[in-house]
């Protein structure tokens, strides 16, 4: 049994996930089919920019720290916008970590923290080649309700 240890903050801890953000990056620039650039391209404080724009009114980060090793290995990050519709925008687990309950633990709290803060709905995006995703999601009550196509650049 792993020995891990929760961590609850806001914008003062986004700084702490960089690594593992980065490697979810790669993750995701190697399994999209079409938009490998944009993940390519994209820059953590570019994230951050997103994450702390004016059409927030609320985060939630959470993250998991191995108390044996010291090392952070998953985090989730959760936001409330003006319109008071929570999104849990980022979520991610060390390979070697997952499959333990890890995932399920910052599911659970980050809609804890959405139910708290009363949002009217709740979404979660999920990028092309990451599709193994939506029956973990589904466990949580999240169901395809469109499909959003984004036009490949031909630059």
């Amino acid at each position: 049994m792993i020995n891990v240890e929760y961590i609850e903050g806001s914008q003062e801890v986004l700084y702490l996930i960089q690594p593992l953000w980065e490697r979810l990056k790669d993750y995701h620039r190697n399994k999209s089919k079409y938009f490998a650039d944009t993940y390519a391209n994209k820059r953590f404080q570019d994230r951050i920019n997103e994450l702390t724009d004016n059409s927030k009114v609320g985060m939630k980060v959470n993250l998991v720290k191995d108390k044996d090793t010291g090392q952070y290995i998953g985090y989730c990050i959760s936001t409330i916008n003006k319109e008071m519709i929570g999104e849990i925008d980022s979520l991610y687990v060390e390979k070697e970590y997952r499959k333990q309950g890890i995932g399920s633990q910052l599911m659970e709290r980050a809609l804890e923290w959405l139910d708290k803060n009363k949002v009217k709905s709740k979404i979660i995006a999920v990028g092309d080649g990451n599709e193994n995703v939506i029956d973990f999601y589904s466990h949580y009550g999240f169901h395809i309700r469109k499909i959003v196509l984004g036009q490949v650049s031909n630059a």
